[in-house]
């Protein structure tokens, strides 16, 4: 009897044991295909709400105006940064106009909640550095050539190079086609900087600050490339 029960326990764990490594496979299997899939290119924009509030109130008392809106484009390849490309524009008033564009480079920290899924739930914080620019033109009549040539046109460059912050959500969706992945992700937070002084030829500081903080809502689209012999 004795034998018997022993040849059961005996029985029994080794099922277990074999049971064990069979799921521990199966873990380090989707783990594996879940690595598969590598970065391809990935293209998004951002529109802020309220940016440059404070040099937006300074050029207005001075007869400019700032549009209240900016537009970010990004552009990731495979692993490396993403560049961006920033613009606020502006509105002729009189004779005076100012906008402001910029780009640099930005990386982001991705925390998914998700994993192995194909709806996205991914808190993120984001950090670049970059080189912005407000330009400034008075004396333009009006919207064309003629009246930049038949007038005394001034134009001015003040910039400075800023790092900035933000801390977003993205929320969207993957689907797959053949052996690519397609992800699109609907985005939205909080961007700000260290604020930087405008400096005119590049060392005249003024006490004026670049400061970009603002409240964005974007959209990106991403392709992944599968490796089908990945996971054989």
């Amino acid at each position: 009897m004795r034998s018997i029960l022993l040849l059961i326990v005996f029985f029994g764990c080794t099922q277990f044991s074999f049971a064990q490594d069979s799921l521990m496979v199966k873990m380090d299997s989707s783990k594996t295909c879940a690595n598969c899939y590598t970065k391809i290119v990935a293209v998004g924009g951002k529109y802020y709400v309220n940016s440059l509030n404070d040099t937006r109130n300074t050029l207005s008392a001075n007869g400019f105006s700032l549009d209240q809106e900016a537009f970010e484009y990004q552009l990731r390849l495979f692993n490396l940064p993403k560049l961006f490309y920033y613009q606020q524009l502006g509105t002729l008033v009189n004779t005076n106009y100012a906008s402001v564009t910029g780009f640099g480079l930005k990386e982001d920290i991705r925390f998914p909640l998700f994993k192995n899924s194909n709806f996205i739930l991914t808190p993120y914080v984001e950090f670049g550095a970059g080189y912005y620019r407000m330009n400034i033109v008075k004396g333009v009549e009006s919207n064309s050539v003629e009246s930049v040539l038949d007038s005394e046109v001034e134009n001015y460059f003040l910039d400075n190079f800023v790092f900035s912050g933000d801390i977003g959500l993205d929320l969207g969706f993957a689907f797959n086609v053949e052996n690519k992945r397609f992800n699109v992700l609907f985005n939205g937070g909080y961007v700000t900087n260290y604020p930087t002084e405008w400096r005119l030829a590049g060392s005249l500081a003024f006490k004026e600050k670049i400061t970009i903080g603002s409240p964005y809502a974007g959209v990106t689209f991403s392709m992944e490339m599968c490796d089908t012999n990945c996971c054989k």
